[in-house]
């Protein structure tokens, strides 16, 4: 049922009612609420004992698939800086901060993908936001990107918690945190590439991915004479962080062509 009031809200339905043959248990009904609670503009507006229904009030003239992407890029740049930050620092208190935001992240991203398939279905929508056909398919393809890298930066988080505390080995600290800054200018380019369809950018990126997979093999060779409880932990740490700068790269490969096409 979950993934059906879901799938319902990505398909732009703006009434959803769940009719039930019995009453539902306090706890179903909560896990109902949760639900749509977790997706933007849609709000409970009737209520009884065997039904829930929900409707969307917002309206999507007024909202922006560009806004809405440059915010799911601040959140998630934040969370993997943070993430990184925790493992620094050895701090619990940003994992769950991580883990939080992460729950924003996907908000957005089902709000994107409504208003995306909105558009595609409404002519008029779509010249309102003053976009074709495959910006929409290429907005879609980037909202999950970014997505991701709250994904990733969720694991990175979490793989902190599991760890000894480290923060007195200086070497492997330099490494990660070297590594934070490079991921963090990567995804400045790849959504300036994206975003501006800047061909200079999504070079950059490139560049700066090359820089990171030197960086992460160079931490590997650090890892082998660790223990083995740090050689885990760190191993899904760097590869998470690895794959965060793969969907930059993925993002970057959105934009114009990178170099002139031959033929």
């Amino acid at each position: 049922m979950i993934n059906d009031i879901t799938g319902s809200y990505l398909l732009g339905y703006d009434l959803i009612k769940i009719q039930g043959k019995e009453r539902a248990t306090y706890e179903d009904r909560e896990r109902i609420k949760k639900a749509i609670r977790q997706l933007i503009g849609l709000e409970i507006v009737e209520e009884d004992s065997l039904s829930i229904t929900a409707q969307f009030l917002l309206e999507p003239t007024t909202l922006n698939p560009e806004k809405i992407f440059r915010r799911m890029h601040v959140i998630s740049m934040g969370m993997h800086k943070d993430a990184i930050t925790s493992f620094l620092e050895n701090d619990e208190h940003l994992v769950k901060v991580v883990c939080e935001r992460d729950e924003e992240v996907d908000r957005l991203h089902f709000l994107l993908v409504r208003l995306i398939r909105s558009a595609l279905l409404d002519s008029k929508l779509l010249m309102k936001f003053d976009m074709k056909p495959i910006d929409c398919l290429d907005y879609r393809v980037a909202s999950n990107l970014l997505e991701d890298v709250g994904d990733s930066a969720v694991d990175i988080a979490k793989n902190v918690i599991t760890l000894p505390d480290i923060t007195s080995d200086e070497v492997l600290k330099n490494m990660i945190s070297k590594a934070g800054e490079t991921l963090e200018k990567i995804q400045e380019h790849a959504v300036r590439a994206f975003l501006n369809q800047s061909a200079k950018d999504a070079r950059q990126v490139m560049k700066l991915y090359a820089s990171l997979t030197s960086q992460i093999n160079e931490y590997r060779n650090v890892l082998t004479k660790k223990p083995l409880q740090i050689i885990i932990g760190l191993s899904a740490i760097t590869s998470s962080i690895s794959k965060i700068g793969h969907c930059h790269v993925d993002l970057a490969d959105l934009t114009v062509p990178l170099y002139p096409l031959m033929y």
